[in-house]
């Protein structure tokens, strides 16, 4: 078979053998090819030490020397190319102590985490395939290389990936694969929260986010992934509003929202706090009530720790938090109080969330789904008026308010909070004028 190579890779690759050098591109982007996907990026390995890399080419970086890595600057691109290697003995489930440069390709390739991983390619060899990663691709199989149990043991971010992979790909985990996971996945304590940030990442944004995020919870992985939301796994609600548990209903919610990050992770989360929550009443019907309040903070505590942006995290938490509002609100000061809250640009993500939670549920009627859009209009044509909606809004700011001479900075956010109030209700009132009238009547200077 033959695969195409951007013109950089083909160059780096001719260079190469032209200085007595073997080189390949390796790893995933011979996957895709295979699979019908689009490579987003081609890695290259070589038999050429890092220091005659650097000297075959003239553009180079030397990103990672000690793990034989030599970034190669070409007209249509930057590649990595990496020498042929060993590792050594790995440290604490995640990093090889060392690595031992060797002439090798097949070793090279042994050391890998997954078979469908470890091929490489050239224009002339075509396909080395050791491992048999082509017919796991045609048995649609996730296989570790050579022993699993090894293989998660040195590196026990190659557990998520195995899932990452199983779920991006929609490949089932082959047997012997799966029992090395469930047995060595203590081994995840160890690795770093970004990285279990990125791959939990990678899952939610795939096609089937709730197939990896199933898979976490059935393998036992994701107490060491997201420990916050374990309580929700099998947790019946005794609703008739609801005939999955808590979990089943997440899963479902999470197929339904666009693959937008903030917006999986607010359907991740949004229903969290229910478990904490949970009452039944007097004919054994299960209430949650302020289940949305619990839900903020409990995955405010774990975006948190898995060091996400403040950005994210702020979305997150008011689309969780606004996601029980009643969406047959009419009152327009009300409406206005709502989008200054939620903010403006996350109006679309709550109604989108909303939709998401109304279709993963046993009611049928079409009239929900009427009043979730009709609310969605009501919001929009406020927005499309301009009417002012927070305190960026008014006329007047807080240098106004000061050098009437209220010098005193929580008086002054009290006045404007005081103007935002007057506006919400009479928009004609904005005029900066008005507003400091008004201030001077109030305050009698």
């Amino acid at each position: 078979m033959d695969i195409t190579l951007p013109k950089g890779v083909s160059y780096i690759i001719k260079e190469l053998n032209k200085n007595g050098h073997e080189a390949y591109v390796v790893g995933g982007c011979i996957r895709d090819v295979l699979i019908g996907l689009t490579p987003k990026d081609y890695d290259i390995t070589t038999s050429a030490a890092p220091e005659e890399v650097m000297s075959i080419f003239k553009k180079t970086i030397p990103t990672g020397l000690k793990h034989g890595t030599v970034e190669v600057v070409t007209t249509d691109g930057i590649y990595d190319v990496t020498t042929y290697r060993a590792d050594g003995e790995y440290i604490n489930s995640r990093y090889p102590a060392n690595v031992i440069f060797i002439d090798d390709l097949v070793e090279d390739l042994r050391r890998r985490d997954i078979t469908i991983n470890a091929m490489a390619y050239n224009t002339e060899k075509g396909i080395i395939d050791p491992f048999n990663g082509t017919e796991d691709i045609k048995g649609r199989l996730i296989k570790a290389v050579g022993n699993p149990i090894l293989r998660f043991k040195e590196d026990a971010l190659r557990i998520l990936r195995a899932v990452r992979l199983a779920t991006t790909l929609n490949f089932n985990i082959e047997e012997k694969t799966l029992l090395a996971i469930v047995e060595t996945m203590d081994g995840l304590r160890f690795i770093s929260v970004e990285r279990i940030r990125e791959e939990l990442d990678r899952i939610l944004l795939s096609k089937n986010p709730s197939r990896g995020i199933s898979m976490l919870f059935q393998l036992g992985i994701m107490k060491y992934v997201l420990p916050e939301v374990m309580s929700m796994a099998v947790f019946d609600q005794f609703n008739p509003h609801h005939d999955k548990d808590v979990l089943g209903h997440t899963l479902e919610v999470l197929e339904h929202v666009p693959d937008k990050l903030h917006l999986r992770l607010a359907a991740l989360f949004h229903d969290s706090g229910k478990p904490q929550t949970f009452t039944v009443d007097r004919n054994g019907i299960g209430h949650f009530y302020g289940h949305e309040e619990r839900s903020e903070m409990i995955a405010r505590t774990a975006l948190e720790r898995l060091k996400y942006d403040h950005k994210i995290i702020r979305k997150v938490t008011k689309l969780i938090s606004y996601h029980m509002v009643s969406t047959d609100m009419k009152n327009e000061l009300k409406m206005k109080k709502l989008i200054n809250h939620l903010g403006q640009e996350n109006i679309n993500d709550l109604i989108e969330l909303k939709i998401a939670d109304f279709v993963s549920k046993p009611e049928t009627s079409s009239r929900k789904l009427f009043e979730i859009n009709a609310f969605r209009d009501r919001m929009t044509e406020i927005t499309l008026r301009k009417d002012p909606l927070n305190i960026r809004d008014l006329a007047v700011n807080g240098q106004d308010i000061m050098e009437l001479g209220i010098k005193e900075g929580r008086k002054v956010g009290e006045i404007l909070n005081t103007l935002l109030d007057v506006v919400l209700k009479e928009p004609g009132l904005n005029e900066k004028t008005t507003l400091l009238n008004m201030v001077r009547k109030e305050l009698d200077v």
